[in-house]
């Protein structure tokens, strides 16, 4: 049995392919795709995420746009340009974005300003000579800017934005409060040259008291006032005490040169006129004493042109109401007014 061959028994197997993978490269690959599609999901987050302004950023932040000589830029913002302080001609490129380091979407703070449409010439503090209210007329300009007008055809305007209407409504406030500041200012500044010519005279420093100065929503107030024994018009006339004359005369002296309207107003106390003149009342009264002031404020070198309204109101309005017949209700008025508002602006 020995002698005999054995058969020869073949076996065929099947090599198992997945051996050769056991490396482990497949997983680069997969992680690289895995990390593309992430990068591409949170792309398309940030950019349903974002508002116009966010995507001009972002798009200036990869294209930024560069800055010619006659101010024309370049890139994605169609031809904008962007300019900033000290802009310099020649291809000055501007400070780019840090596109919110900390956050991807807080990128609207770190965006290059836009370009102003309007370019503001300051009037230097030297040049304003001794008007004090040559501030006011820029100042009142821009308050008048900061209304809104209606259009033509509004209905197919677009609405402003709240943030563009807060914007506005801020920047007029500003304006309003500069406006203020710059009327008490001119009111100091006047207040203090009516003291000080009266500070010079010493018989007319004890009528310091009979003379106010004040600002009104109209303009600033000169007011010549009757105190208890000191009268500024003979009782029952229009006829001016010799100090009233002298305290219109320092009002007159300290706006005669300045060229803005004057309006001046006469008041009297309730207690009826009992002159023997039939018909003639404390209106008529008023209104004498007025013109008498306005005599008086053209000899101290006022231009007649200048002054644009008299008027008497009686005792319409006492400047003590809890006290009608009392002596500080008799007075005279003169209100310069405000400058206006530039035309065409």
């Amino acid at each position: 049995m020995s002698s005999e061959k054995q058969p020869i028994i073949i076996r065929r197997m099947t090599e198992d392919a997945h051996d050769g993978h056991h490396g482990g490269g497949w997983k680069v690959a997969y992680a690289d795709f895995m990390t593309a599609m992430m990068a591409f999901f949170l792309l398309m987050w940030i950019i349903a995420a974002s508002d116009e302004e966010k995507l001009r950023g972002i798009a200036d932040y990869f294209t930024p746009s560069l800055v010619t000589a006659d101010g024309a830029g370049s890139g994605l913002l169609d031809g904008e340009a962007v300019e900033g302080q000290g802009t310099r001609g020649g291809g000055v490129v501007p400070e780019l974005p840090s596109f919110g380091q900390e956050n991807p979407l807080e990128i609207s703070a770190n965006r290059t300003p836009e370009a102003p449409s309007v370019i503001v010439e300051y009037v230097p503090v030297e040049d304003l000579g001794d008007d004090p209210f040559a501030r006011l007329h820029a100042a009142a300009g821009e308050v008048v800017d900061g209304e809104t007008t209606p259009l033509d055809g509004a209905g197919s305007a677009p609405e402003a934005s709240e943030g563009e209407a807060g914007t506005a409504a801020s920047e007029a406030a500003l304006a309003a409060a500069e406006l203020a500041e710059q009327r008490a200012a001119a009111l100091e500044v006047l207040r203090g040259e009516v003291e000080e010519r009266i500070a010079e005279d010493p018989e007319l420093a004890t009528f310091a008291e009979n003379l106010l100065v004040d600002a009104t929503d109209l303009g600033l107030r000169f007011q010549i006032v009757d105190h208890e024994g000191v009268a500024m018009f003979r009782s029952g006339s229009a006829e001016i005490e010799e100090s009233t004359r002298e305290l219109i005369g320092v009002v007159g002296e300290t706006i005669r040169g300045l060229p803005y309207p004057v309006a001046i107003t006469g008041h009297t106390d309730s207690v009826p006129f009992s002159g023997a003149r039939d018909g003639y009342s404390n209106w008529e009264l008023s209104a004498d004493r007025a013109n008498a002031a306005r005599r008086t404020l053209i000899a101290a070198g006022v231009d007649a042109a200048r002054i644009v309204e008299i008027s008497g109101l009686a005792a319409t309005e006492l400047r003590v109401p809890d006290i009608p017949d009392a002596p500080e209700n008799r007075r005279i008025e003169v209100l310069m007014q405000y400058p206006a508002a530039p035309a065409g602006e």
